[in-house]
């Protein structure tokens, strides 16, 4: 189904910085608002680069029919029809459409954007936190015949080097990088130089600030695209209520998009919930859920999510498994990631810093051991069990005790005062100590009575109303030099409303495990989707209604 989003109405902030913009463009001297660093004045003059890149993107697209697209899915790919939603995507995508696209893992949104990448004039850039399937995607592209390259951290400098080569040489159809990779390289300069004409954000509620997997480079996303030309944007994820995708909408800056959403529905994935009284409980239900057999030997792999990295310590030891959480070194995260990739099965004992990019096919369990913080987390977790179609189990260890945990999480808000120091202490930097309106979060934090984590989330926050922006290598970009308080306290409610959004979350996922209803009708409630697979449920709730029928 294809759902338009309706315009959201700007709030007063984004309507005064918005009149600021404008009116920066057009060299009014009356609003305060520093002029960005020389070389981006150039882009905005008449027959620069720029204006050539937006008549590139205004060129016609392909006027390509339902038969046109199948003739070119078939030669392109060696696929005779669309699964449900591809076409939708498609079709909206090559007309040079804002789109988002909500579909299941493996469901197949990755061909939502490589055959209008195809179709499209210029390049294709993809934008995606998931290092590890670049080189998949990669190479699958290459099968299709599609020239492409992959600049992230995993490269080499004679890679990089050779990949910019192609990439100046007019070589390269897709490029596939990191948003960190844009901000800390010029390759958003020599894309531009060639032309993009489709910019793909691949996981996109990692843009939501709010989120289970927010990304703050991800905020620099919207001044990427307009450096770019401002070239349609394609937003891909798998996970994303309806508050979810009113941010993604706001925060990308999406014209009027297009909705492509299909049932969230895995009819492979059985979702248990069980209750537990105690830790000895949860002890002794996770050895349950682990043993095959009556032993531990593992067979097959399984994860098991902790909510803090003291727990998955604990139970690593204790079982003898994995560990994976962010205080671990890289090098023991990279370790214990090959190890359960490539490993021998193995259970793996991890925060939610780990399974974003995870793309193991025979993964039979994922636990979770303490509540999570919301439904969008928990399906996003849950979902990387059974991605090879076999079934697998989802179970949740449900302690009520777990519930003060989780709201100590949700809690807090940003006080108008901090935003306004933070913002004072960045004025101070540029004009002190920093060049071209930028500088190091490192370098501001002795002159400033925040600490470096109060002023980096202050910082983030006023990126998110394009005050300031992240500029890579720790370094922020002093935009809008002067604001009034009326802005910060806009900002305070924003982080109280956010702090009260977390709240409802936690009470929807207390109502979800406690309820005596379909988990999966619930999760479809929740996401906005009447849509079903019409398979026979396997949940606890309807498994055991079955069971007594039978």
């Amino acid at each position: 189904a294809v759902y338009p989003i309706r315009p959201v109405s700007p709030t007063l902030i984004d309507r005064a910085l918005l009149r600021g913009r404008n009116r920066w463009r057009h060299g009014s001297s009356t609003e305060r608002i520093r002029r960005l660093p020389g070389s981006w004045h150039g882009l905005c003059e008449v027959g620069s680069p720029r204006a050539a890149r937006r008549r590139l993107n205004r060129r016609q697209p392909p006027n390509c029919s339902t038969m046109d697209l199948l003739a070119h899915l078939d030669r392109c790919f060696g696929f005779q029809s669309f699964r449900h939603g591809q076409r939708e995507a498609c079709e909206s995508i090559v007309a040079g459409k804002d789109t988002i696209v909500l579909m299941p893992t493996g469901a197949g949104k990755s061909l939502c954007y490589q055959l209008p990448g195809i179709l499209r004039a210029g390049v294709t850039l993809v934008v995606s936190p998931l290092i590890s399937l670049a080189k998949d995607q990669a190479e699958h592209l290459k099968e299709a015949g599609q020239p492409t390259v992959v600049l992230n951290s995993t490269r080499t400098a004679k890679q990089i080097e050779s990949a910019r080569s192609k990439i100046s040489a007019g070589e390269v159809k897709f490029v596939l990088t990191t948003p960190e990779r844009l901000q800390k390289t010029d390759i958003c300069e020599l894309l531009a130089g060639v032309g993009v004409g489709l910019m793909v954000v691949d996981e996109a509620h990692c843009v939501s600030q709010w989120g289970h997997d927010f990304r703050p480079d991800y905020l620099c996303l919207p001044s990427i695209r307009e450096r770019l030309g401002n070239p349609p944007l394609a937003a891909l994820t798998a996970t994303a209520s309806e508050r979810t995708l009113d941010e993604v909408r706001c925060s990308l800056r999406l014209n009027d998009p297009t909705i492509v959403r299909t049932g969230i529905d895995r009819p492979n994935l059985r979702i248990e919930v069980v209750r537990c009284y105690s830790a000895e409980d949860k002890l002794k239900e996770l050895h349950r859920a682990l043993e095959i057999e009556g032993m531990l030997e593992r067979t097959e792999p399984a994860i098991v999510y902790c909510g803090t990295t003291k727990t998955a310590d604990q139970l690593a030891k204790s079982f003898g498994g994995l560990c994976y959480h962010g205080k671990m070194r890289k090098a023991e995260r990279t370790a214990a990631q090959e190890e359960f990739m490539n490993g021998r099965p193995s259970v793996m004992f991890a925060t939610n810093a780990f399974g974003l990019g995870i793309d193991k096919q025979d993964l039979r369990q994922v636990i979770h051991v303490e509540l999570p913080g919301s439904l969008e987390s928990y399906y996003q977790e849950m979902g990387r069990a059974g991605r090879d179609g076999k079934r697998s189990r989802c179970t949740l260890l449900y302690d009520p005790s777990d519930v003060d945990l989780r709201k100590m999480f949700a809690g807090g808000m940003m006080e108008a005062s901090k935003i306004m120091t933070a913002h004072h202490t960045l004025v101070r930097g540029v004009n002190e100590i920093g060049k071209d309106d930028e500088v190091a979060l490192s370098k501001l934090a002795p002159i400033s009575p925040l600490g470096r984590v109060t002023l980096k989330n202050c910082f983030q926050l006023l990126s998110s109303r394009g005050i300031v922006a992240p500029a890579g290598r720790g370094r922020w970009r002093l935009i809008v030099e002067e604001i009034e308080h009326r802005v910060a306290d806009r900002l305070e409610e924003a982080t109280r409303v956010r702090s009260e959004d977390r709240q409802v979350a936690l009470r929807e996922m207390v109502e979800f495990v406690e309820s005596s209803r379909c988990r999966w009708q619930s999760l479809r409630e929740h996401f906005g989707v009447s849509e079903t697979t019409g398979s026979d449920c396997l949940c606890d709730q309807c498994g055991a209604v079955a069971s007594a029928s039978a």
